[in-house]
């Protein structure tokens, strides 16, 4: 616009300036949306069926699937309990479970090693070979004498996130001695008891900008806020590097509450809109961003009853959309005792992802899940991993 006509904006009525300014400068276009869905007659598929494949009677898939490929090119999958057994398969369609222990950890009864009930819960390699993960710790002090007020477990559950590697393709992983800490409450498992405490969960990490990322809930206390926190570092290989989101930069590190002074540690900042533990994330590599999964439970508002499968997209890792719903079914926190199964630990994965780690999907992939049988309203080791195509549609205006 040339200066002369901005002079005589200054004369004409603000309707008319409004109207010229619209011609000189039009309006952003509305990015485009998308959603996520279930490919048109797609049916469940069975992965890992309890009933044929275990190798003991809690051999179960119970955590979400993660994925890698290794040097072979063979993908190496975990979705396991805490004795932590691998899949290996020659294709993310063709993996099969194997008997052997890549990691479990000691029962200890002293909460400071961290090594009382533990599962790999992230994995991210650069070459197949050298493996860095993200462990969910759980410390259950009903099961250690005089460690608790309580009796039931929930109550008594204390849980942090800790680093460990493997440089065997994920055969075998190792914990830092002593524990390196990647998230973790400002307070010891003897405080606040009475309900489940500290950071659970960790997403699958992914790499982007230069940088590696995890997105961990946490059940808050003290003067951390609930909710799901976004983790950064740039050097993997250095399990001490992780660095918690404050709502305006990573600055904040971990502080282990047996070995630090809690007194320097600072909350990390939930990000809007993601109400709990993340299945996965990955970048839909057509549209390049980011879309989040959720197993959630009942929720009355939307009438919902049993429980569904919802999802988040992101542009940034930091700023995530309102939750679309992708599927309804039973959750584990339904409580209709008429559910023949329940579901969870949704996570998205594309067996033709570009990505070594699968951190990539096209328009297609599969959404993975653990298929729990009921039994008289309650639910045991009887878990298959189950997963069912779907799509994501470019929608028009």
């Amino acid at each position: 616009m040339s200066v002369a006509r901005i002079r005589a904006l200054r004369w004409q009525p603000a309707a008319a300036i409004a109207a010229l300014l619209a011609l000189a400068w039009p309006a952003a276009a509305e990015p485009a949306r998308y959603r996520v869905e279930l490919v048109p007659g797609a049916q469940e598929e069975t992965v890992f069926a309890w009933s044929r494949e275990r190798c003991e009677q809690w051999h179960i898939p119970d955590a979400p699937l993660r994925a890698f490929r290794n040097e072979a090119g063979e993908v190496v999958a975990f979705a396991s309990h805490h004795r932590n057994r691998a899949m290996l398969g020659a294709g993310l369609d063709r993996i099969k479970t194997s008997c052997a222990v890549s990691f479990q950890a000691k029962n200890d009864p002293d909460p400071s090693a961290f090594s009382d009930f533990s599962w790999i819960a992230a994995t991210w390699t650069p070459n197949g070979r050298d493996v860095f993960a993200l462990m969910h710790d759980e410390y259950h002090a009903d099961k250690h004498p005089g460690a608790c007020r309580f009796k039931e477990a929930m109550k008594c559950w204390y849980n942090v996130v800790t680093a460990a590697s493997s440089h065997d393709g994920g055969q075998s992983f190792t914990a830092d001695q002593p524990p390196s800490v990647v998230a973790a409450p400002a307070f010891r498992q003897e405080v606040g008891q009475g309900r489940h405490r500290g950071f659970f969960n960790p997403s699958n990490i992914v790499q982007h900008d230069g940088a590696w990322y995890a997105l961990i809930a946490t059940t808050g206390g003290e003067e951390q806020k609930r909710g799901v926190c976004l983790y950064r570092t740039t050097d993997l290989a250095d399990h001490t590097s992780w660095r918690g989101f404050d709502g305006t930069d990573f600055t904040l590190p971990a502080v282990d509450p047996y070995r630090g002074d809690v007194s320097t540690a600072k909350p990390c900042q939930p990000l809007k809109n993601l109400p709990t533990t993340v299945g996965s994330v990955t970048r839909h590599e057509p549209s390049g961003r980011w879309l989040a999964v959720f197993h959630l439970g009942p929720d009355p508002r939307r009438n919902v009853e049993g429980g569904r499968v919802a999802y988040s997209w992101s542009n940034d890792l930091r700023n995530w959309s309102p939750l679309e719903t992708l599927l309804t079914h039973p959750t584990m926190w339904s409580k209709d005792c008429a559910d023949p199964y329940r579901y969870a630990y949704g996570a998205v994965a594309d067996p033709d992802s570009s990505s070594r780690n699968f951190e990539t999907t096209g328009d297609e992939a599969f959404l993975f899940m653990t298929k729990i049988r009921v039994n008289g309203c309650r639910i045991g080791p009887d878990r298959d991993l189950v997963r069912i195509k779907l799509r994501i549609v470019k929608e028009t205006p």
